[in-house]
């Protein structure tokens, strides 16, 4: 069951552009905003296509709730959840999305790159960032009362999927 859809991002794309279309936009601003752009634009395409498969394998399940886009802030912490999954179990999968038109490196020392105009450009750990997601939830979690089955309180155990490293 498909319990909440994205947010639409609509608004941040047109305030974007209208900046854009501005007149005497200097050149290294303009830059920039054709980056956030296309960043944007890319993140929503990346998003939109990791929901569409999460809803085509769960979204009519009785046994799965899915999240999309869930915004949770919890004792002066925040956590931007992509997807969230929920079975009947109570098990948690909290999926992080990340979509780079021009591919995306790792280096030995977990180290994740982007490449942007053919050029890498640092940033910051998608596999921390959903590390700390599911410590938000997690933190949030403790404060609920939790239902039960056959006598025994549900234990949540919220996880993150991890990627594999390619076969050699």
């Amino acid at each position: 069951m498909i319990l909440k859809e994205a947010d639409p991002k609509d608004s941040q794309l047109t305030a974007l552009e209208t900046y854009l279309a501005a007149p005497g936009v200097p050149e290294a601003t303009r830059q920039q905003i054709e980056r956030e752009l296309k960043i944007l634009r890319a993140g929503i395409k990346g998003e939109r296509e990791s929901a569409y498969d999460i809803d085509f394998y769960s979204g009519a399940s009785k046994n799965r709730i899915v999240i999309h886009d869930l915004r949770i802030e919890h004792n002066g912490r925040v956590a931007q959840i992509d997807h969230l999954i929920l079975n009947r179990l109570l098990e948690v999968y909290v999926l992080e999305t990340k979509h780079f038109s021009e591919g995306v490196s790792i280096n030995e020392q977990g180290e994740f790159s982007i490449w942007f105009a053919g050029k890498p450009r640092g940033i910051p750990s998608p596999l921390e960032q959903n590390e700390r997601h599911i410590a938000v939830l997690q933190d949030v979690f403790k404060t609920l009362e939790m239902p039960t089955r056959l006598g025994f309180r549900l234990q949540q155990r919220p996880r993150a999927t991890r990627p594999q490293a390619p076969a050699s």
